[in-house]
């Protein structure tokens, strides 16, 4: 774990020093869930991205997403997600559908989680968009096996997303600690660095700071 942490420092360190160009701003956001059945549950979240530096430092208003998902669990550690994401952005509002499958490996001092995903984007007078994207996400107890009330949790995910019309890749290193407040909520914040264009000489380079509470009914 402590390579791992070290070879994180490195790639934000490398990366962040190489990009002459780097957006910075934060991501708030609230995410809801009740179940609906033994192996049905229904997710509801919205979040908004606040610009804070953009070649200057100045605070504007982004985005905000709302997403509703509906996610199945076909097997303990396996599960299939399909969703809707409202997106409005500088007055165009954008309509994505996703569909995700989700696997989860229960590991001797972690879990390591596994993320499976195709997109699909319409807007108006733009032709439909498609990504398709990968995340593994690794979450360790800092105290004991599990995760229990009032105590704290490290969570690093890698992910890779390409855009095929645009032909985009895109890497996200994202570090967060996490606490959780009771059985029924919890809330994590940390680090959300993206690395896009990847494929292209010029790179984009934004640092995010992310903020998610996570609320069950």
């Amino acid at each position: 774990m402590k390579r791992f942490l070290c070879l994180i420092i490195m790639f934000f360190g490398t990366n962040l020093l190489a990009q002459s160009k780097l957006s910075f701003g934060w991501l708030p956001k609230v995410n809801i869930s009740k179940k609906l059945s033994e192996n049905l549950k229904w997710v509801n979240s919205i979040e908004a991205r606040e610009d804070i530096y953009k070649e200057s430092f100045h605070f504007s208003h982004n985005l905000v997403d709302l997403s509703t998902i509906l996610s199945y669990r076909s097997d303990i550690n396996e599960s299939f997600n399909f969703g809707y994401i409202l997106r409005f952005r500088e007055g165009e509002t954008i309509h994505r559908l996703l569909q995700h499958y989700n696997r989860i490996q229960n590991l001797e001092t972690f879990k390591l989680a596994h993320r499976f995903g195709l997109e699909q984007f319409f807007q108006s007078d733009i032709k439909t968009q498609f990504r398709t994207r990968y995340r593994a996400t690794i979450q360790k107890a800092l105290n004991g096996e599990n995760v229990d009330i009032n105590e704290w949790y490290l969570k690093i995910s890698n992910e890779y997303l390409y855009q095929f019309n645009e032909k985009d890749l895109e890497i996200r290193l994202s570090p967060y600690l996490g606490y959780k407040l009771s059985k029924k909520d919890k809330i994590e914040f940390g680090l959300d660095y993206r690395l896009g264009r990847v494929l292209e000489t010029e790179h984009k380079n934004n640092l995010w700071f992310r903020t998610t509470w996570y609320i069950s009914l």
